[in-house]
C-alpha cells in the first residue's frame, strides 16, 4: 500500500481522503466485522470506520499470529493497519504482547501500551496505562507531552447497557471527547458477536489528535470488552 505522509502536509486540503474526512467529524463510529464462525475460531480483526450517515472512511485490518488469537486471546500482540477507500496505508496501530494483571509478576509486563503510527513509520503517539490494577490512561503526543487523560470506573457493567468512557485533557480539567461502547441488548452481548463503539470529539481537534483517541479506543477495547477466548455459543 502507498504511504501517505500527513504531518507535514501544510493544510487539510492536502489531507488523503479518510483523514480529510475525519478532520471534519465530530463523531465517528468503529464497527468490528464478526461472521458466526469466529466465536468459535478467532479470525485477524476487521474494523470500518464511519462518519456521517454511514459513510465508511476508514478499513483497518489486524496482523497478528493465528496461535496468538487463539491461545492468547486479547492478551496478544498485534498491528493494525487502517487504509482509506483507495486503499491508502494511511494509520498503524502497534501493540505488544502484554500480561493481564496478576498473572505476571513484574509491573513492566502487565502495564498496556499501544504506539500509533501515521504514516506508518512514523510516530505521532503512545496510548500508557498507568496503573495496572485500575483503568487510567494517559496519551503522549510525538513531543512526549502528555495530551489526554481516561480514567473510569474498574466496576463497568459489559453486558446489555451502554458504557461511556471520558477523555480529558493532559491536566484531567477539560472533557474533550467520549467513547461510547455500544450495546446490543441481547445474546450478541454474552457471546462477542457484537462490537461497536462510537468517539465523540466534544471540542474542536487536530487530526492527529482525533487519530490518537481512534487508538485510545481500540486499547481500551482489548482491555476490556474483547473476551480472552471466544466461545462458541
Amino acid at each position: 500500500m502507498e504511504k501517505i505522509p500527513i504531518t507535514s502536509q501544510p493544510g487539510s486540503e492536502a489531507l488523503p481522503s479518510g483523514l480529510k474526512d475525519l478532520e471534519s467529524l465530530e463523531e465517528i463510529t468503529v464497527h468490528q466485522h464478526l461472521e458466526a464462525g469466529d466465536m468459535c475460531f478467532q479470525r485477524p480483526s476487521r474494523y470500518s470506520v464511519y462518519g456521517k450517515e454511514d459513510d465508511s472512511i476508514l478499513y483497518a485490518q489486524e496482523v497478528s499470529e493465528c496461535y496468538a488469537r487463539q491461545c492468547l486471546g486479547a492478551m496478544r500482540a498485534f498491528v493494525l493497519k487502517f487504509s482509506n477507500q483507495e486503499g491508502q496505508d494511511l494509520i498503524r496501530l502497534r501493540r505488544p504482547l502484554r500480561c493481564p494483571c496478576g498473572v505476571c509478576w513484574w509491573w513492566c509486563c502487565c502495564v498496556q501500551e499501544l504506539s500509533i503510527e501515521s504514516p506508518p513509520g512514523q510516530e505521532i503517539g503512545v496510548i500508557m496505562e498507568e496503573r495496572c490494577c485500575c483503568p487510567v490512561y494517559k496519551i503522549i503526543d510525538e513531543n512526549e507531552s502528555v495530551v489526554f487523560r481516561i480514567g473510569f470506573s474498574c466496576c463497568l457493567c459489559k453486558l446489555c447497557s451502554d458504557v461511556v468512557i471520558p477523555i480529558y485533557d493532559g491536566r484531567g480539567e477539560q472533557l474533550l471527547a467520549e467513547i461510547k461502547k455500544s450495546s446490543a441488548g441481547d445474546w450478541g452481548d454474552y457471546c462477542g458477536s457484537g462490537n461497536d463503539f462510537i468517539i465523540s470529539y466534544l471540542q474542536p481537534l487536530r487530526v492527529q489528535d482525533k487519530i490518537l483517541l481512534l487508538g485510545a479506543s481500540f486499547l481500551i477495547d482489548f482491555n476490556f470488552f474483547e473476551k480472552q477466548q471466544r466461545s462458541c455459543c
